[in-house]
């Protein structure tokens, strides 16, 4: 193969961990069409440690045909987002492949309805886990079993306190866990999170009433309608705290304002002795009206920055 203008084609005659190192920063669905370059490229592919999918256009049935194709033995990393309706087989197949070739980063976007498979919760190569699940309700009817987790990202899932008591017990050696736009929590309590150094939340009208995080040391916390209750976060170094704006549309009486002004305070009671503290702009407003209003706030000893 060589370059218009006789020139030589450089790329081709690098070694294959090169050439999959390169594709493996490639979509899938690029990767494959280099099969087509030259008998050099056809199989290059194959052996690619990443897969990244974007079920929108591409025919399911045709990509199951090529993926059967693809022969690594270990997978690094596993991305697919299915924004199309496809059917549950179609979802197995593609999730048995990544656990079939131990992979360790795996995220996974869906809009369809699914129920995750038990074989799906018992994983001893999983490091890291995104999870995007719009109409599915993450409720594991097994024993979690991800003894290598690390990282874990769940976002706009149906998880109840229950299952999420479930997931946490099966992760011990979890660092960082992030709750994005997840509702039907209440209650969240990490105290047997032993690992746990780094928690963020990020909600509308359904973040967690009480946060019981014993064992973090970063915390990010962006609240749609109220703040949450910090029950102990007492190993905590630096914190993030915002409230959208429309919080103030849910406080509207004297009374509700009252409420409000004393639930902000009693965070920032939890928070005076961190290194860093972080408030957004609404957090800052509310904290000022409480001062006006008479209300005693604690003084800080370390650093206050507002976003």
């Amino acid at each position: 193969m060589k370059r218009a203008g006789g020139g030589v084609d450089f790329i081709s005659s690098l070694p294959d961990e090169i050439l999959h190192h390169i594709l493996a920063n490639t979509p899938t669905k690029l990767a494959i069409r280099t099969s087509v370059l030259s008998k050099r490229w056809k199989h290059v592919w194959y052996e690619t440690p990443s897969i990244s999918i974007v079920c929108n256009r591409v025919d399911p049935d045709s990509l199951n045909k090529t993926l059967s194709s693809y022969s690594t033995p270990k997978i690094k990393s596993f991305d697919v987002t299915i924004s199309r309706d496809v059917t549950v087989p179609e979802i197995d197949t593609w999730i048995n492949l990544a656990l079939s070739r131990k992979a360790e980063n795996v995220s996974l976007r869906f809009t369809s309805h699914y129920r995750f498979r038990d074989t799906f919760f018992i994983n001893s190569s999983l490091k890291q886990l995104s999870l995007t699940l719009v109409y599915c309700i993450l409720n594991p009817k097994c024993v979690v079993s991800w003894s290598s987790l690390r990282n874990l990202s769940l976002n706009r899932c149906k998880v109840s306190d229950d299952s999420i008591a479930k997931i946490l017990t099966g992760c011990s050696l979890l660092e960082s866990l992030t709750l994005n736009l997840c509702d039907r929590l209440n209650d969240l309590d990490l105290s047997k999170s032993l690992s746990l150094r780094r928690l963020e939340i990020l909600g509308d009208r359904w973040t967690p009433e009480r946060i019981v995080a014993p064992h973090i040391r970063y915390l990010r916390l962006e609240n749609y309608q109220r703040p949450s209750t910090l029950v102990d976060v007492s190993s905590l170094t630096e914190a993030n705290l915002g409230l959208s704006k429309h919080v103030l549309d849910y406080f509207t009486c004297e009374m509700e304002t009252e409420s409000l002004q004393y639930m902000v305070r009693q965070t920032v009671v939890k928070l005076q002795n961190i290194k860093k503290l972080t408030i957004g702009g609404i957090f800052l407003q509310i904290l000022s009206l409480a001062e006006l209003c008479g209300v005693t706030l604690p003084v800080f000893q370390n650093s206050i920055s507002k976003l």
